[in-house]
C-alpha cells in the first residue's frame, strides 16, 4: 500500500521546482544576475519562499546549474564514437557539441560567471572537460595513434579548445555564426588538426 503524499511536501516540492524552473528561463533569456525578487515573481511565490527552499541565492544557481546540466546529459554522448571516416568523426563530435552548447548555453555562461564564487561549480567544469578529452582521444584514436608520443596530449588539447563552450560562444556571440557555419567550421578544424 502506497503512503499518501502529505499535501505541504509537495506544494513545498512544486514550489521549489518553480524556483528553479524560474531562475532557468530568466538565464535562458539573457539575465544572468536576477535578484531573489525577480526569481519569485516569475515563479509565482513570495520572496520569502525563495530563501525557504534555498540557503542563499548561490545554493539556488548551483542547484540550477546541476539540475540543467543533468537534463542535457544524453546530449553529451556522440552517436557512432569512433567510427566511420576522419571527417565524418569530425562532422559527428562536431554536431554533438554544438547540439549541447544550444541547449546549455544560458547555464553554461551562469556556471562560467559564478565559478570564481562557487569553487564547487569551478570543479565540475574541470570535470567536464576532462570527460570530454577522452571523448576526443576515443573518437580520434586512429589519428592519434600515428602522431608522435609527444604532440598527442598537445593535439587533444586543442580539440578541446577548439570544441569548447567559449570557442561556440565566440562564433555566436562575437562573430554572429549560426550553429550550422560551427559545425562546419569546427569539422573542417578538427581534420586539419588531425591529418598530420
Amino acid at each position: 500500500m502506497s503512503t499518501p503524499i502529505d499535501g505541504r511536501t509537495l506544494r513545498r516540492s512544486r514550489n521549489r521546482d518553480a524556483v528553479i524552473n524560474a531562475l532557468l528561463e530568466l538565464v535562458r533569456e539573457g539575465k544572468l544576475n536576477p535578484g531573489a525578487a525577480q526569481i519569485a515573481e516569475r515563479a509565482g511565490v513570495s520572496h520569502r519562499s525563495v530563501f525557504r527552499y534555498f540557503d542563499d541565492l548561490n545554493d539556488l544557481v548551483r542547484t540550477a546549474i546541476r539540475q540543467d546540466f543533468l537534463e542535457a546529459e544524453p546530449l553529451i554522448e556522440i552517436a557512432s564514437m569512433g567510427e566511420g571516416t576522419l571527417d565524418e568523426r569530425a562532422a559527428n563530435l562536431a554536431q554533438a557539441r554544438v547540439a549541447l552548447y544550444e541547449r546549455v548555453n544560458g547555464t553554461a555562461l551562469l556556471a562560467r560567471m559564478r565559478s570564481n564564487s562557487l569553487p564547487d561549480i569551478a570543479d565540475e567544469r574541470v570535470t567536464v572537460a576532462m570527460f570530454y578529452r577522452e571523448q576526443i582521444r576515443q573518437q580520434f584514436a586512429d589519428e592519434l595513434d600515428k602522431s608522435p608520443q609527444a604532440a598527442r596530449e598537445s593535439i587533444i588539447d586543442a580539440c578541446l579548445v577548439l570544441t569548447s563552450f567559449d570557442s561556440f560562444d565566440i562564433h555566436r556571440r562575437t562573430l554572429g555564426h549560426d550553429n550550422d557555419s560551427i559545425v562546419a567550421s569546427w569539422a573542417t578544424s578538427l581534420v586539419a588538426l588531425l591529418s598530420n
